[in-house]
């Protein structure tokens, strides 16, 4: 916002200041008077400085529409005073805060922090709704059956048949985490990460394909940000969710050295391709096995049309497969471990707390297939080691934030990065 937008605001807020001097000094006989015409004016001036501030002229902490209603006699003149007060300075805070925000990102992250506290849930909803039905029917209906073959990640969108999970879903999660948001935004390393969270949550309540597009990375491959991943010789890598090699074949041509890769895969059709795959490269094990927080057996949930797709579940699908704890699984030292399987990462977490607390291997994890991993996986890994320093990337395609790792790289192994 420029700094003449700043100014208009707070001439505004010194207005509102203004008439509520005006309202403390009228006696009985003037406020009754005049307090149609006051509260009208204060109403709209309020309503303006809402939609700068907050895009919504409605706020949560201030009820318009009792100062037209019920605020005309001298008895309620305390309660005008109040409103109008505690409104005047909860918004010169958040003008404070935003003016003194570092860059547009910042800025940015703020009003959003500040909307989805200010807003009531079912306004944001309903704006959002409106957001979405500006496209254009094809692009409408693309977004519908992105949402579709997801609908286990976000929920359901069927405009159609109004259908609009994914939306109150998001919504839900910003009011109830607001906080957590706010930490991890505080928490990360660069500003390329705060621009992906950023984007990523906007675009959770605008639909605007600008910000997908716009944090996507564009110079290195999913999991090996050259800028944050330094690796050597002595690397043990894990790849959890190895699919048919993708992954390792990049870790192998971007770094070119390593000790061991362990890949693991819970289709035995993707296996056969990565072993095919990988098969030039040695010091490679591979496990056709699921991880998660302990050792057992579990079934999976084949995706149409897309492998990649596939993953844990706890119905019986037919199809079984042998799940570990990567504590269990693994002995030796492990120094990079990569996860990418579909929802099933924080119970992945849980079973390799040994390794990560005693060995602290460079993180790089899928955050995106649900609502709450992009918070609540950081908690976790901070939770068990607080020296971790946490990066965004994303890799996602056109329809929907999706693709978004999360790096934690232990501090002191951070080198020239810190």
């Amino acid at each position: 916002m420029l700094k003449g937008t700043y100014d208009q605001i707070g001439k505004m807020l010194d207005m509102v200041n203004d008439a509520i001097g005006y309202v403390q000094d009228f006696s009985e006989d003037e406020y009754e008077q005049l307090a149609a015409s006051l509260i009208a004016d204060l109403k709209c001036t309020i309503e303006a400085v809402n939609q700068e501030l907050l895009d919504s002229p409605k706020v949560c902490f201030c009820v318009l529409d009792q100062f037209t209603g019920e605020m005309s006699t001298c008895d309620d003149r305390n309660q005008v005073i109040d409103e109008c007060t505690n409104w005047e300075a909860k918004m010169r805070d958040l003008l404070e805060r935003r003016y003194h925000a570092e860059n547009v990102w910042d800025e940015k992250f703020i009003k959003l922090m500040d909307y989805v506290c200010y807003v009531d849930y079912d306004v944001i909803v309903e704006k959002t709704k409106t957001a979405l039905l500006k496209h254009e029917l094809k692009d409408i209906a693309h977004l519908c059956l992105y949402y579709q073959c997801y609908y286990e990640f976000w929920g359901t969108l069927d405009v159609p048949n109004d259908r609009y999970d994914v939306i109150e879903n998001r919504v839900k999660m910003l009011k109830e985490h607001r906080e957590d948001f706010i930490w991890l935004y505080g928490q990360l390393g660069d500003w390329r990460s705060r621009l992906v969270l950023v984007s990523m949550l906007y675009s959770w309540i605008t639909f605007d394909m600008a910000y997908i597009t716009g944090m996507k990375e564009a110079n290195y491959t999913d999991y090996f940000d050259l800028d944050i991943v330094k690796c050597s010789d002595e690397e043990v890598m894990v790849d959890l969710g190895a699919w048919t090699g993708d992954s390792a074949l990049n870790y192998i041509q971007t770094y070119g050295k390593y000790k061991k890769i362990y890949c693991y895969e819970i289709d035995k059709t993707n296996m056969e391709k990565m072993k095919k795959n990988l098969s030039p490269y040695p010091n490679i094990e591979y496990r056709n096995k699921g991880v998660g927080e302990k050792s057992g057996e579990s079934y999976i949930a084949i995706m149409a049309g897309d492998s990649s797709g596939n993953k844990i579940v706890e119905r019986n699908t037919g199809e079984r497969i042998e799940m570990v704890a990567l504590d269990d699984d693994i002995d030796e030292k492990i120094t990079l471990l990569k996860m990418d399987i579909e929802g099933a990462e924080q119970a992945a977490l849980s079973g390799s707390i040994r390794h990560i607390q005693e060995e602290k291997p460079k993180l790089l994890i899928s955050v995106y297939h649900n609502n709450e991993d992009i918070w609540k996986i950081p908690r976790m890994i901070i939770d068990m080691v607080p020296e971790y320093q946490l990066y965004l990337r994303s890799n996602g395609g056109q329809w929907g934030p999706s693709e978004i790792i999360l790096f934690a790289i232990n501090k002191k192994d951070m080198g020239d990065l810190s």
